[in-house]
This record gives C-alpha cells, sequence and structure tokens, in this order.
C-alpha cells in the first residue's frame, strides 16, 4: 500500500511539474524579433537617382532582454559603390518599425513571411510600399559550402544575387550639372502606406 501511495505521489509532482513548464506562453513581439534578428541579403528594392541598387544586406541587432528593440544597418550595392544606412527598429504587434537616420526611408513591416532562410514582404512608407526578397546570410553560405575563408565577401555577394535576383543594370544619368547628389528610396509598388511611429 505504501508503495502504491508513494507512486501515485510522484506521479501527481510529475504531472503538476510538466503542466507548470509548459504552461508559459512566449511572446509574439519577441519571437518575431528573435527570427527577425541577424544578416540577410537580397533585393530591398532601394535606388539611389535612377539606378537600382544591385543587391543590399540588411542586419538587425537586438539590444537588451527580449529582441523587440534593436539596431541595424542596411548596405546597398551599387555599380559605383555603396551605400550605408544605419536605423534603429522596435517590434510592437507583430510590426516591425524602422527608423533610419535619412527619415524619408522610415518604414514599417506587417506584410511579411519569415524562416530561417527566407524573409520576404512589404517595406510600407508613409504613402508607398515596396517588396523585399532576402535570404539568411550565415545560413545560406554554410548551406552551399561558402565557408571557405579564401572565397571573400563580394564573391559570395556577386554568386548570390546572381541567383536570387534579377538586376537592372542601366543607370539612367541625370541632364545637366546638378548641385545636389540624388536621394536614395525604395521603388515604389503601390499597395498602401501605414502610419510611421514617431
Amino acid at each position: 500500500m505504501k508503495t502504491m501511495t508513494r507512486k501515485f505521489w510522484m506521479a501527481s509532482i510529475m504531472l503538476v511539474a510538466l503542466f507548470g513548464f509548459t504552461s508559459c506562453e512566449c511572446d509574439p513581439d519577441e519571437s518575431l524579433g528573435f527570427d527577425v534578428s541577424g544578416h540577410w541579403f537580397g533585393d530591398l528594392d532601394m535606388y539611389y537617382g535612377n539606378e537600382k541598387a544591385r543587391g543590399s544586406e540588411i542586419e538587425f541587432r537586438p539590444i537588451g532582454w527580449g529582441y523587440t528593440r534593436g539596431t541595424g544597418v542596411e548596405v546597398d550595392y551599387y555599380r559605383g559603390g555603396t551605400i550605408t544606412h544605419r536605423f534603429d527598429y522596435e517590434v510592437i504587434n507583430r510590426v516591425i518599425y524602422m527608423y533610419f537616420d535619412d527619415r524619408a526611408l522610415d518604414c514599417a513591416i506587417s506584410d511579411y513571411s519569415i524562416s530561417p532562410y527566407y524573409f520576404t514582404g512589404y517595406m510600407d512608407g508613409a504613402y508607398e510600399s515596396a517588396r523585399f526578397r532576402l535570404r539568411s546570410y550565415d545560413r545560406y553560405w554554410n548551406l552551399y559550402g561558402y565557408g571557405d575563408y579564401h572565397y571573400t565577401k563580394q564573391n559570395k555577394m556577386d554568386d548570390a544575387w546572381n541567383d536570387s535576383i534579377s538586376s537592372d543594370t542601366t543607370m539612367a544619368v541625370p541632364a545637366g550639372n546638378t548641385s545636389e547628389a540624388p536621394k536614395c528610396y525604395r521603388g515604389v509598388n503601390v499597395k498602401k502606406g501605414l502610419e510611421i511611429r514617431d
């Protein structure tokens, strides 16, 4: 009888412990922040004047606990060189809000699909929406065996972009002598405007 009672109490304690540990709910914003953190590359539909970027890299770096806030950097590759944009971001109600140093690029990502390998969707500005297609930088190189340190970063970019995005290599030169350099902007695929938080 003592053995039976002991087994009953041990089973009860194990059940309570099991339900106690499995009842924890994960915050969806933290989960999204965790999924998006890291290094991505592909097509962010960026332009400098009339020239479309060959491709872009973007990195989300979480700050503090919870993965819901952080800083980041976006590097756009053009035929003549690169342009770097820095930003802060936060995740609120499963929407990623991005605040760039160049405030004209501020956007929110609410219509997206994300997996460990791909991140696609729309970057919604105040009046337009640009489609993006990204691959996970680290997973791509490990999966396709590009881990060799002799294989340079630029070689990786060239191969990846040739495989994954169609690049517009035509460059329209602005007429006349302009005193101000053309601005960077995202291509406009008119979809919807989303209010950007200040």
